[in-house]
This record gives C-alpha cells, structure tokens and sequence, in this order.
C-alpha cells in the first residue's frame, strides 16, 4: 500500500507565501496608506466631471433676458460662466478646490468664486456640493485635500499656491477647450473669450502637483492636455 503524498513541500509553501506577502504588500500600499493617490484619483475624476458638465451646459446667450444689469452682464460675459475647478488655500492654511460656474444672480458682476452656492457643481451620487471650503454640511469635505488627505502643498505649473490671492483655475467651454486663469473680479475692458491677458487657451499640458510634505519629496502629478486628457505621472 503506498503511502500518502504529503499536500504541499516546503518548495510549494514558501512559493504561497511569498505570493500571499506580495498580494497584502499590493493591496496595503494601494488602498491603505497611499492617499496621495486617492487623493490623485479624486481630482482627475473631478477635472473629468467639471468638463463634462461645461460641455452638457452651452453658456452663449447673445441677447439678454431682460433689461436688468444682471441680464444685461450674463449675456454680455456669456463665456465667464464657463464651468471651473479654482485651487486655493484657506486662513487656516488647507488646499482645497471647488468646481462651479459664475453667474450674475446674486450680484451685477461675477466674482470668480463659488458665490451664492447656487454655483457649485453638485457630486451626482451624494448631491453635496463640490467645494473644499463650504463650511455646510451639504458640502462635500474631501475637496479639503489638507484635511482629507494631508496634501501640504499644491504646486500649478510650478508655482505653489500660497494664498487665495493666487489661486488657479482652469475652465472648459461647451466644446471642451480647455483654458487658463479667469482673471480678476472686475470685468471692465474684458469683453471676449480670448483676451490672452484674461483667459488663455491652453497650448502645454497642464500640471498639478499634490504634494505630502513642504519638500514635494512624496508628491504625483496630474496632468491635463490641452485636448483634456487626464493621467498621472512623478513629479520629477
């Protein structure tokens, strides 16, 4: 009678361990302890989404609804209720950003922020609205990247964002052309969706640089072409 083979040898075992170890390995590094890359994957979904909804949302209106100012500047500045994602820091020093499209309702002007919150881009699962720093619990907390995923600097094409006096933008039109800056609260002198001073279209990829420490040592970068290509790549 021959006897029983054993189930496993020691070959096979440390075979099935070292596989097990490099699966939890996986695993840990990236739905655990990497949140620089969650964090990565958040905002190229949301840069996603925010052209998305500019191309789903025509905003030419050449002829106003009526005679109000606030009619009168939605039609004539038509192209700055472009949809958008501002990058920007708070008093308390945490990065954030707000997807949202500027209007005239509450004011005779637009004011490049998402004010009154009508503005912001809702999350279509949860219906909080995008923006970091809407202190609300509708709001959706994790465009606080600080707070959410310690992101300790945002870098926009090499240049930190170190106050809101510098925050970045970018802004889609209805075809999907992607653009840079929207220039300063006041409108006057700023008449066409071209102006190079006010609001460029993009002609380089774009850079955004989420950083976990001052150094930028731990850091990814998401890149936006200018045909609005979103990925990923190292900083350096």
């Amino acid at each position: 009678m021959k006897a029983l083979r054993p189930s496993f040898t020691i070959i096979e075992l440390i075979i099935v361990i070292i596989i097990i170890g490099i699966l939890a390995y996986t695993i840990n590094f990236n739905f655990f302890d990497n949140n620089l890359k969650v964090a990565a994957d958040q905002l190229e979904n949301h840069i996603r989404y925010t052209e998305s909804l500019a191309m789903k949302d025509d905003k030419y209106q050449p002829f106003p609804k009526s005679n109000s100012s606030a009619d009168t500047n939605q039609s004539k500045f038509w192209f700055m209720q472009w949809w958008q994602i501002r990058f920007s820091i708070n008093n308390n020093n945490e990065y954030f950003y707000e997807i949202f499209s500027d209007s005239t309702k509450s004011t005779t002007y637009f004011d490049h922020i998402g004010n009154p919150v009508s503005e912001f881009a809702k999350d279509p699962l949860t219906h909080k609205y995008l923006d970091g720093n809407y202190n609300s619990p509708k709001a959706e907390k994790k465009l606080n990247l600080t707070k959410t995923y310690g992101i300790k600097v945002i870098k926009f094409n090499g240049t930190t964002i170190t106050s809101s006096t510098n925050s970045k933008r970018i802004l889609f039109d209805n075809y999907g052309n992607l653009f840079l800056s929207e220039g300063n609260i006041n409108h006057a002198g700023n008449e066409y969706p071209l102006k190079p001073s006010e609001r460029k279209i993009a002609t380089s990829n774009i850079k955004i640089d989420l950083c976990r420490d001052s150094a930028c040592n731990e850091c990814i970068r998401v890149n936006i072409s200018p045909s609005g290509e979103v990925f990923q790549t190292k900083c350096k």
